[in-house]
C-alpha cells in the first residue's frame, strides 16, 4: 500500500499547488482513492471493541450508507453539490427554446465582457455546424465576425449579453456596408 498512498500524497499535493483548482481536475487519482478506501474498509472488518468483533458491522453499514446517499441523489437527480454545474445556466435554454421554434437558421453573437466567468460558458455546438439550426460563436473583433457572417450568409444572426441581461438577445448591429468607390 505504499505506493498507492504515495501516489496520493503527490498528486494531492500537485492538485492543491494550482490556484484554480476544480473538483474534476482529481479525476486522475480517483481509482486510487477507491483502493485506499477498500483498503481501509478491509481493516475495519478485523476491529474488536473489548473483545467483540464490531468492525464487520462498522463495515457493512458503511457500504450501506454509501449506497443509501447514492440512491437517494439519484431520486432526486442531484448530479453535484453544486447545482448549476449539472444544469447549466437556464438562460441559455430559455434562450433556445425560443428560437427553436422560430422559423430559420439563426447565428447567436456572445458578447462577454472583460473578466467573465470562463467557467459559464454559452458557446457551444453541436456536431453538425453547418446544418443545425441554432449555431453559437463568440465575439471577436469586426474583421473576424464579418467572415463568419459572410460564411452563414443565410442566417439570422442575434447578439446576446450575458452578464447584462441573459434572457434577451437583439438584431446583431451590423455596420452600414462600405461606400462604393
Amino acid at each position: 500500500m505504499r505506493l498507492p498512498l504515495a501516489i496520493f500524497l503527490i498528486v494531492t499535493a500537485g492538485f492543491f499547488s494550482v490556484i484554480w483548482s476544480m473538483p474534476h481536475y482529481a479525476a486522475p487519482i480517483a481509482c486510487v482513492i477507491i483502493l485506499l478506501l477498500v483498503q481501509a474498509i478491509r481493516h475495519l472488518r478485523t476491529m474488536k471493541v473489548r473483545g467483540r468483533p464490531v468492525g464487520a458491522a462498522l463495515s457493512c453499514a458503511a457500504a450501506v450508507c454509501l449506497v443509501l446517499d447514492a440512491a437517494i441523489n439519484v431520486s432526486h437527480h442531484v448530479c453535484d453539490p453544486l447545482l448549476w454545474a449539472c444544469k447549466g445556466d437556464p438562460s441559455r435554454a430559455a434562450v433556445v427554446e425560443r428560437l427553436s421554434h422560430t422559423p430559420g437558421k439563426h447565428l447567436i453573437i456572445v458578447r462577454y465582457p472583460e473578466g467573465y466567468n470562463v467557467h459559464d460558458d454559452w458557446v457551444f455546438n453541436g456536431a453538425d455546424i453547418d446544418g443545425a439550426k441554432l449555431l453559437w460563436a463568440r465575439e471577436i473583433n469586426p474583421q473576424q465576425n464579418q467572415k463568419l457572417f459572410d460564411y452563414f450568409n443565410d442566417r439570422r444572426i442575434w447578439l446576446i449579453e450575458p452578464e447584462k441581461d441573459n434572457t434577451e438577445f437583439f438584431p446583431y448591429p451590423l455596420s452600414a456596408p462600405p461606400p462604393k468607390q
